[in-house]
């Protein structure tokens, strides 16, 4: 994978993360849990994201190799393109605005 546009991008970004459940990992993990792990320290313990943070991004990490059968690190190549399509994921899915994508990467995996 080596996108030239934020496009070619996206598409292989939701080609990985095709699952329902690969995406709400994610969003947990990547979106969600850094939320509940500052506010955990400041409402329970100081040390509370230390813990909660690192558990729910490995969730997310690992749900490449066991649930999607990839490897995220085509998506690792690009860091800011990579949280714009976490947030853009979720935005898309939290809206209902996620299928029209998805069927583009259906149409471009069975036209190549």
């Amino acid at each position: 994978m080596n996108p030239q546009t934020f496009d070619e991008y996206w598409l292989g970004y939701l080609a990985g993360h095709s699952k329902p459940s690969t995406r709400f990992i994610h969003y947990l993990g990547l979106f969600f849990a850094p939320i509940a792990g500052v506010a955990a320290s400041f409402l329970v313990v100081w040390w509370a994201f230390l813990v909660i943070i690192p558990i729910f991004y490995l969730a997310a990490l690992f749900t490449h190799p066991l649930l999607e059968h990839n490897s995220n690190k085509p998506f690792a190549d690009r860091p800011l393109w990579s949280a714009i399509a976490l947030l853009r994921m979720l935005a898309l899915d939290l809206t209902g605005g996620l299928g029209r994508h998805l069927r583009r990467v259906n149409e471009a995996a069975r036209q190549a």
